[in-house]
């Protein structure tokens, strides 16, 4: 993939035999109590594995909560050998998307940590899911959708933001290639920049990414509620800043939205990560 085209939405629908041949790995599967309690180190001999491994993982299930009706519930995946997190993300039934209510608050219908392994590791602390039933402006954002923001702070550091005390802009080092200076600011989220290819474009999805306090704060997968139902893979990729301002960390390159059939579920996972800062 070109890390340096546009965050909008690609039109390469995977298959799901596809997605197998590229994940060959064994993955074992414990719950975060239950890597925690081995010294932070996941465990190699419980739950549930798959075969065909190259290299061995471990599926760190987080938390979970609810999103109209249906249970959301966020995971890590982290190679065995090296300790270090190699994807990032939550799970929830495509039926949250199909039963989002006409009449819902457009903001934090769900707020979702991510596993400390991923808190800990990664840019990735936790994610606020919106509905916005009649979509928003900048053109051409007004198609209904939902806005997935994977916050960089913590939950109350987030809540926390409000525009009018600081209305600083990011320097150019933040923002990633095909990106301008951000355009909107909302409380409890930061400063919005939207992908420049999104203007005058029939957008179905796309990465936004957003600031606070001149740094980058979050990643916004923003997805149309009718992309969702019609129940296919797709990706997003993420352009990298040369820099978020804060501390080092490890920075997705892309977005993957799983959908797995048998469950009628999707997995939206972040993965191809790279040291940052």
């Amino acid at each position: 993939m070109n890390h340096r085209s546009t965050a909008s939405f690609a039109l390469a629908v995977l298959t799901m035999g596809a997605l197998a041949a590229v994940a060959c790995t064994q993955t074992t599967v414990v719950n975060e109590a239950a890597a925690a309690a081995d010294s932070g180190t996941p465990a190699e001999d419980a739950g549930t594995s798959e075969a065909g491994s190259e290299r061995p993982t471990t599926r760190v299930e987080g938390k979970s909560s609810d999103l109209f009706g249906s249970k959301a519930a966020s995971y890590a995946v982290v190679d065995d050998e090296t300790g270090v997190v190699v994807k990032v993300g939550y799970t929830v039934p495509v039926k949250a998307f199909s039963d989002a209510p006409a009449g819902a608050p457009f903001q934090d219908d769900l707020v979702l940590e991510m596993p400390k392994v991923a808190r800990d590791q990664t840019f990735l602390n936790h994610v606020r899911v919106n509905w916005l039933t009649s979509g928003h402006g900048p053109s051409p954002y007004s198609a209904p959708h939902f806005d997935m923001h994977f916050q960089r702070g913590t939950i109350v550091e987030v809540d926390a933001i409000d525009c009018a005390a600081d209305k600083r802009m990011p320097p150019s080092t933040a923002l990633p290639d095909g990106y301008g200076a951000p355009e909107l600011c909302v409380n409890a989220m930061g400063m919005h920049s939207w992908p420049q290819a999104d203007k005058g474009s029939t957008w179905k999805g796309s990465i936004i990414m957003g600031y606070w306090a001149t740094k980058v704060s979050f990643i916004e997968p923003m997805i149309t509620k009718a992309t969702l139902l019609e129940k296919k893979t797709f990706e997003l990729p993420v352009n990298k800043p040369a820099s978020t301002g804060g501390a080092h960390t490890l920075f997705p390159r892309r977005l993957t939205a799983k959908y797995d059939e048998a469950g009628a579920a999707y997995s939206f996972e972040f993965d191809q990560f790279e040291e940052i800062d």
